[in-house]
């Protein structure tokens, strides 16, 4: 299943957001993110299973994330990292934590650039499991 997207436009599909039981499209929750979250510097370090650490609105959203759910770990795994460790999530119903980037991209024919917003989805290691044998 790949969770990485790339849309150009603002028409918007609903994405479950982890063990919630409502649904919001990807730019409510970007934009809710946005708001909700202004100053990223103050917040504990998240980290990827790669060993990247997150940065601003992403990490804001994996902090607040922590807390809710009262994850002890701030690892986060992406599908691939979850595959290749051979993990799954505890629930079925955790449908992880939406994550995203933006990016300008040049439209060509003209000088103009639009907006490119991906989206993908993340684990805490402390929601998942081995592969059950």
């Amino acid at each position: 299943m790949n969770t990485n997207t790339t849309h150009t436009d603002t028409n918007t599909e609903v994405a479950p957001v982890a063990k919630r039981n409502y649904k919001k499209s990807v730019m409510e929750l970007y934009n809710e993110a946005v708001e909700q979250h202004i100053d990223s510097k103050k917040s504990a370090s998240q980290i990827s299973a790669s060993g990247n650490e997150f940065q601003g609105l992403n990490k804001m959203i994996l902090n607040d994330t922590q807390k809710e759910f009262g994850y002890k770990s701030n690892k986060w795994f992406s599908k691939k990292q979850m595959d290749e460790a051979g993990l799954v999530p505890i629930s079925e119903d955790d449908y992880g934590v939406i994550l995203f980037s933006t990016k300008l991209k040049d439209i060509e024919g003209s000088n103009k650039k639009e907006k490119i917003m991906t989206y993908w989805r993340v684990f805490n290691e402390d929601s998942l499991e081995l592969i059950p044998v």
